[in-house]
C-alpha cells in the first residue's frame, strides 16, 4: 500500500505516515493544511506517473529544485511553506521520494517497478473552481505567467465538458431532473422536464461550483481504459527490453485508473445536495472500475460534518453487504457501497493528522461525529438553561 509522510511544510507540523486509500477525507479547520497535504499528494501521485510511462531515465541527476520548484509553482506554495526541517517522504508502488528541506533528494526505483508500472489519469480540482462556471471563455481571458493548478483545471473542462452536448446532457445529482450540457462555447443548464435552458455562469453559487465536479468526475470514468494521450511510442525514456507484450503496453498506453483530487465539494450546497455529490463521486468510481478491474482513487477536503455522516452511511452499507443474507437488501436502498479497507478519514488538530476511523466498527467513531457540533450544543444548553430557569419563575 502506497504512503506519505509531510513534516514541518505550511500549516503541517507532521502527519505521520499516512496509508492511501482508494476514498481518502481530511476534515479540518480553515487553514489547518488540508490542502497543502492535497497538492503534495497530487504531485507526489503525478511524478510516480511520470515515472512509470518513461519521462525519466537516471533518477539520480534530479536535484531537490528540479522537485520542489514545479510543485511550489503549480499548487501555488511560497518559499515561506518550506524550512530546513520540512520533510516528504513518499512510498508508492513504483517508487519512493524523500525531500529533506531544500537541501536533499532521493528518488527510487522499486523492486516491483517493471511489473507495476501503469498508467493513470489524474485531476485536481482546487476550491476556486467556481470560476470556470463564473466566468464564460476563461480560457481566452484567464492568463498565468507561469502553468498552474487553476490554469490545468481550465484547460480539463474543456476538454471534459465537449462530452456533453444537448443530445447528450449530463444528468446532475445535486437537484433531480437537472442537466447540464454544453454548445458552441457556452455551457448550459436546464431542467429536463421543460427543457428550458439557463446559460451556468447565471445558475445559483452552489450549481456552479459543483457541475465541475460532475464534469470531471465522469469525464475520469469515461476515459477510463481508452489510449492515454502520452503512449510508450511518445513517452521519453527508456522500456524493458522485453517491452513487446499486450499486457505491458495497454498498461502503459491506456488510463488504467482515475484519480481525482477534490477540494470542498460541498462548496454553497444544500446538505442533501451534499450528500447527493458524494454520492455521485463514488457511484463513478465504482463505473470506472467496472471497465478496468482496477480501483481509482477519490481524495477529499471538507469542512462539512455532512458529508461524514454520508460516508458512514456507504461504511455501514459495505458493511452489510459482506454479509450474504444482507446484500440484495443493502442494494434496495443505496447504490454505494464502502469496503472499510477503502476508507480513511483523518482531522487536522494542531497540524498533526488524527484518523477517524473506528478501528472496531470499520467507520467513523461516533464520538467524533457528536464532537463537531459539541460547542454548539455547548452553548445551546446553557441559553435554554438561562430560558427555563427565567421560565420556572413565572
Amino acid at each position: 500500500m502506497s504512503s506519505i509522510r509531510i513534516k514541518n511544510i505550511g500549516p503541517i507540523k507532521d502527519t505521520g505516515n499516512v496509508s492511501l486509500t482508494h476514498v481518502m477525507l481530511i476534515i479540518g479547520e480553515q487553514s489547518s493544511g488540508k490542502s497543502t497535504f492535497m497538492k503534495i499528494l497530487c504531485y507526489c501521485r503525478w511524478f510516480e506517473k511520470k515515472v512509470m510511462i518513461g519521462d525519466y531515465n537516471d533518477l539520480s541527476l534530479i536535484k531537490v529544485i528540479d522537485f520542489v520548484f514545479p510543485l511550489m509553482t503549480f499548487h501555488k506554495l511560497n518559499d515561506d511553506y518550506f524550512n530546513g526541517s520540512s520533510l516528504i517522504e513518499y512510498h508508492g508502488e513504483a517508487i519512493n521520494i524523500t525531500v529533506t528541506g531544500l537541501k536533499s533528494i532521493d528518488i527510487t526505483r522499486t523492486a516491483q517497478f517493471e511489473t507495476v508500472r501503469h498508467n493513470t489519469k489524474l485531476s485536481y480540482l482546487p476550491a476556486e473552481r467556481n470560476l470556470l462556471s463564473v466566468i464564460p471563455e476563461l480560457d481566452a481571458k484567464y492568463r498565468s505567467s507561469t502553468f498552474d493548478v487553476m490554469f490545468n483545471s481550465v484547460i480539463e473542462f474543456n476538454e471534459a465538458n465537449e462530452m456533453f452536448g444537448e443530445k447528450k446532457p449530463l444528468k446532475l445529482s445535486i437537484l433531480k431532473g437537472m442537466e447540464y450540457y454544453h454548445e458552441g462555447h457556452a455551457d448550459y443548464v436546464r431542467f429536463a422536464e421543460h427543457h428550458k435552458p439557463m446559460k451556468l455562469e447565471y445558475m445559483s453559487s452552489g450549481v456552479q461550483a459543483a457541475v465541475p465536479v460532475s464534469i470531471m468526475s465522469r469525464y475520469l470514468c469515461e476515459i477510463t481504459g481508452t489510449l492515454s494521450k502520452r503512449t510508450p511510442l511518445n513517452a521519453q525514456g527508456g522500456f524493458s527490453p522485453d517491452f513487446n507484450s499486450d499486457f505491458e503496453h495497454d498498461r502503459l498506453s491506456y488510463y488504467n485508473y482515475p484519480q481525482l483530487f477534490v477540494e470542498e465539494p460541498e462548496q454553497h450546497l444544500f446538505p442533501q445536495s451534499q450528500a447527493e455529490l458524494i454520492e455521485e463521486l463514488l457511484i463513478n468510481q465504482q463505473m470506472a472500475f467496472q471497465k478496468t478491474q482496477q480501483m481509482g482513487y477519490l481524495f477529499i477536503t471538507t469542512h462539512s460534518p455532512y458529508i461524514l455522516s454520508v460516508i458512514n452511511i456507504f461504511l455501514l452499507a459495505g458493511k452489510l453487504k459482506k454479509m450474504d443474507s444482507f446484500s440484495e437488501k443493502v442494494e434496495k436502498i443505496t447504490n454505494v457501497a464502502i469496503a472499510p479497507r477503502d476508507m480513511s478519514i483523518y482531522s487536522i488538530e494542531n497540524g498533526k493528522f488524527v484518523s477517524r476511523m473506528d478501528s472496531d466498527t470499520g467507520m467513523i467513531g461516533g464520538n467524533y461525529l457528536d464532537s463537531v457540533s459539541e460547542v454548539m450544543s455547548d452553548r445551546f444548553n446553557k441559553l435554554y438553561r438561562l430560558y427555563v430557569n427565567e421560565f420556572a419563575k413565572k
